[in-house]
């Protein structure tokens, strides 16, 4: 109680002590401008005020040694280690400021300025502001300590809106400690998040192979539904374009985008290499919409319906390259989608199509081709009673494309059965039947191998009914011990046959010999396959319609475990499952049982493994083991995968890796500077894989890096016998950050 009086007569002295000189209102009698200071003198039509001088004005206020004010002409004359404050943080320092209250406007000197957000700092001899706007010459700018900075921008003039924490600064040259790096004629740079017009940050490498490589992007957002990006570049030895890209969002909040891309490749460069296509070219469109059927046709029923597009079209792999200078493309296939649905509690309604690219081939002609595809869904539902569920899925497809069998399909799916707990709910046992309908037209056949199977039954057509009946068992149980927790789960599906009917193209005997006709002859050079001395560009496969399932007694059996730790922390868990086929002709067990295992024995380290064995070859089939490590800034990753191929001689079970390959990685901050590194091994074929290794070292404002990287890149050619060539890229990156402004590099490419 004592200790509270004491202060509140301070600060009551303190209150007491301050003159209020001069103040001013708005119309709503709210407080604009007022003067204080410990001593306030008036000269005719000056007010002088002087010991901790304070001038609030709206939403700043200044600190001063000195503040004289002409009430006649508004202008306020400061002087004396001056602190401007903004925002509740300190915003500005001077000695000498001359403020105009009619005009908004000041001259500043010297002139020093800090975004409270961004840590940026601006400092120059002096600095004029009009409405927020400052202009000043021989500006420093830095996001480091104000001593000694580790990187600063020196320039010859420039000019801060305080509002957009917007900055242009003219002829600039950064800094790194007094070495100079980068000169630019003019930069605009901005520490706000709030989306403005004008030049983003440019991209910039060097190549043996495609020369000196210029990526502008300029940005443009004049309005705040949609937004643009146009992005210029030029590589000196290889050829020139542009990517562009636009978003918006309507009143609906429903959100478009579309990119297209263009390159040309020189002449030289397209000869030299063998490529594909000279014009690179390209365009994808993306589009989500919740509830079109209200927003746009004034449906007044809540029914759910959505719309979903996501289209991509590329005549090479390097449209999605240039996006940007060192992106990496692994896969050369692409699925676009679209979708329209309409669901209830009950039931759905859809129309989708699918559209593929494979541009590991010369072109798409024998690629399928799904649209557009109807469904209709009836969710699970209880008959009758509550334990007699069935549900219904009905599909129309239509499959086509320019060389090969195409194919229009009707299919149904019925599942009826019985669920039951038993022994108070630890075992479910579940009795289903299913009934399969289905029926294809071939609408392209002329140039595809179809089995004769001396029957009346056509070659354009097929049918199948199939009926099956599945028993499933199943077990969840779980119990805590105190720390930890254990769940298991086990299930047993039995599924068998028991009627089919079918002809055509569905006929029994059509499976066996289109499956023994893919197995005996391989497709040329022109993906065409010899049969009997006649070229055929492809072999009716039955399988991709209906699958065997429908046709085989099979067993699968799954069991799964789980313990947690505190705080739901996931320790361990163990799937095991396998599947026995009682119709396969070789054996039961010639599928591989699959276990999947997870260890975190350790805070940060998580272990994983997925492991398939045989147990007809008794033989492992594949594994792939994963460790990773997180530990403060340290990273670490491990990875060990490998395949085996199993095949029969007639004589002898014949094992053969098709793969075995090694990865690791490693990142870690040491303080005085960070490494990282990782690595691929080829073990079969005692190759080397992708490599990177790099040294970086950052510190609070500024950031540096030097990384070697060794990649596998892919080309189209216009070989028909190697339409993917594979090329040695590699290259040396310089990255620099500068905090908080951007991080920018220069990279340096030698690919061979």
């Amino acid at each position: 109680m004592i200790r509270f009086s004491i202060v509140f007569i301070i600060l009551s002295c303190f209150v007491f002590a301050t003159q209020s000189a001069v103040q001013k209102f708005d119309k709503n009698n709210n407080k604009v401008f007022e003067l204080l200071a410990d001593s306030v003198k008036g000269e005719g039509n000056v007010v002088v005020a002087s010991g901790n001088a304070v001038l609030l004005n709206t939403d700043i206020y200044i600190l001063a040694d000195r503040i004289s004010y002409d009430t006649k002409n508004r202008v306020a004359t400061i002087d004396g280690n001056i602190k401007i404050y903004k925002g509740g943080g300190l915003f500005a320092r001077a000695e000498h400021i001359v403020l105009n209250m009619n005009e908004k406007y000041e001259i500043i000197n010297p002139f020093y300025l800090q975004d409270g957000i961004s840590g940026l700092w601006i400092s120059s001899e002096n600095a004029e502001n009009r409405d927020k706007k400052y202009s000043f010459k021989r500006v420093t700018v830095s996001g480091c300590s104000i001593e000694n900075p580790i990187w600063h921008i020196d320039a010859t003039s420039g000019s801060y809106n305080s509002d957009k924490s917007a900055l242009s600064l003219w002829n600039p040259k950064i800094y790194i400690g007094d070495i100079p790096i980068l000169y630019f004629p003019y930069i605009h740079l901005s520490t706000s998040t709030k989306r403005t017009t004008g030049l983003l940050y440019p991209e910039f490498a060097a190549s043996n192979t495609e020369g000196f490589v210029y990526m502008q992007p300029f940005y443009l957002a004049l309005q705040d539904f949609w937004d643009m990006t146009l992005t210029p570049q030029v590589r000196t030895n290889r050829g020139y374009g542009a990517n562009f890209e636009a978003r918006f969002i309507n009143k609906e909040q429903d959100k478009f985008s579309f990119t297209t891309r263009f390159f040309h490749n020189n002449m030289d460069y397209y000869k030299k290499y063998s490529l594909r296509n000279k014009n690179v070219y390209g365009f994808e469109l993306a589009h989500t919409s919740r509830d079109p059927l209200q927003k746009y046709f004034g449906l007044k029923n809540s029914i759910d319906n959505g719309l979903y597009l996501d289209f991509l079209y590329m005549n090479d792999l390097d449209y999605a390259r240039f996006e940007n200078i060192n992106t990496i493309i692994t896969d050369g296939t692409h699925m676009s989608r679209g979708n329209y649905y309409v669901q209830t509690e009950n039931n759905y309604y859809g129309i989708n199509f699918k559209y593929f690219i494979n541009l590991n081939k010369i072109n798409n002609d024998t690629t399928f081709q799904s649209l557009p595809n109807l469904q209709y869904h009836k969710y699970l539902d209880s008959l009758f009673f509550k334990n007699l569920l069935y549900s219904l899925d009905y599909q129309f497809k239509n499959t086509t494309r320019d060389i090969g069998y195409g194919y229009v399909q009707n299919s149904l799916n019925i599942p009826v059965g019985l669920q039951f707990s038993l022994f108070k709910k630890y075992i479910s046992l579940g009795i289903w039947n299913n009934i399969y309908m289905s029926n294809a037209i071939l609408t392209r056949s002329q140039n595809t191998y179809i089995p004769n199977l001396d029957k009346k039954s056509t070659r354009e057509y097929g049918n199948i009914l199939s009926a099956g009946y599945s028993i499933y068992l199943n077990s969840d149980l779980a119990k805590d011990y105190n720390k930890v927790f254990h769940t298991i789960q086990f299930q047993l599906a039995f599924n068998a046959p028991y009627f089919e009917l079918s002809n055509g193209l569905f006929d029994s005997q059509m499976y066996k010999k289109t499956t023994l006709a893919k197995s005996l002859y391989s497709k040329n050079s022109l993906e065409q396959y010899l049969i009997n001395g006649k070229s055929y560009s492809d072999i009716w496969d039955p399988n991709s319609l209906t699958g065997t399932a429908i046709s085989a007694k099979t067993m699968d059996i799954g069991l799964t475990q789980y313990f947690y730790g505190l705080g739901a922390k996931e320790l361990f868990y163990w799937k095991i499952t396998q599947t026995l086929n009682f119709d396969d002709p070789v054996s039961i067990a010639r599928i591989p049982m699959e276990n999947k295992i997870g260890f975190s024995p350790l805070k940060g380290l998580d272990m994983y493994a997925s492991i398939f064995y045989s147990f007809y070859y008794n033989a492992l089939d594949e594994i792939a083991l994963n460790a990773n490590y997180k530990y403060k800034y340290m990273i670490a990753n491990l990875s060990y995968y490998i395949k085996r191929d199993f095949r029969d001689d007639g004589i002898n079970k014949i094992v053969e890796n098709s793969a075995n390959y090694l990865k690791g990685g490693f990142s870690n901050d040491f303080g005085y500077f960070g490494l990282s590194a990782s690595a691929g091994y080829d073990i079969k074929n005692n190759v080397l894989l992708d490599w990177d290794v790099g040294i970086f070292k950052n510190i609070r404002c500024f950031g540096i890096g030097l990384k070697f990287v060794n990649q596998r890149r892919p080309i189209l050619t216009n070989d028909p016998g190697n339409p993917l060539e594979v090329l040695k890229n590699t290259y040396i990156k310089l990255e620099l950050n500068f905090v908080p402004l951007t991080n920018t590099g220069l990279t340096y490419r030698i690919t061979k």
